[in-house]
């Protein structure tokens, strides 16, 4: 009997999950080799190329493959734009980071990613501390650590701003500001 797609696919899980990579990645070609329309294979293969085997141009095609037959999955998105954080694309990645977010807005890894990203290219720390805040709300711990590693502190990361009257609006936004400088 022939195997089909979906067994090498399976396959490649099983060889993925006993650390056999460079036979789950074979595994992962031949399912893509014989149906191309297998995003899942190509999804999987991309992660495992680069994690493990560290070839990030080619799990770039990958996830251009993925998003070429799935343009709704944010997976593919949220690792593409990782991997462009690998080759230091950080400005690449952004776009990547948001579509992912925007497709599932529940992701915490692309909050995380993307505020760790807003970082490296040197955004407010306001909008650095708001993804990796959201990180947090989504149980990722480890947002909390890099905002430690990044400013100092986590304190009042969440904290909502306090409702002002427009006629107070100015002089509250420049004791925010007065605030802030004191804390840099």
């Amino acid at each position: 009997m022939k195997k089909k797609a979906n067994d090498y696919y399976l396959s490649g899980l099983r060889n993925n999950l006993a650390g056999l990579y460079p036979e789950a990645a074979a595994d992962y070609a031949k399912a893509i080799e014989i149906d191309s329309y297998c995003a899942d294979a190509y999804l999987k293969r991309g992660v495992l190329r680069y994690k493990i085997l560290k070839q990030y141009d080619e799990s770039l095609t990958d996830f251009d493959s993925v998003i070429e037959l799935n343009p709704r999955c944010s997976a593919a998105y949220l690792h593409r734009g990782i991997v462009k954080c690998h080759l230091l694309k950080f400005s690449d990645a952004l776009p990547d980071f948001n579509k992912a977010v925007e497709l599932d807005p529940n992701e915490e890894r692309a909050y995380f990613n993307r505020g760790k990203n807003k970082y490296m290219l040197k955004y407010d720390k306001k909008e650095v501390c708001a993804d990796l805040g959201k990180a947090i709300l989504f149980h990722a711990p480890q947002a909390a650590d890099m905002i430690k590693l990044f400013y100092g502190t986590a304190q009042d990361l969440v904290k909502k701003e306090p409702i002002v009257h427009k006629k107070n609006r100015r002089k509250h936004h420049e004791k925010i500001r007065i605030k802030e400088k004191n804390n840099f």
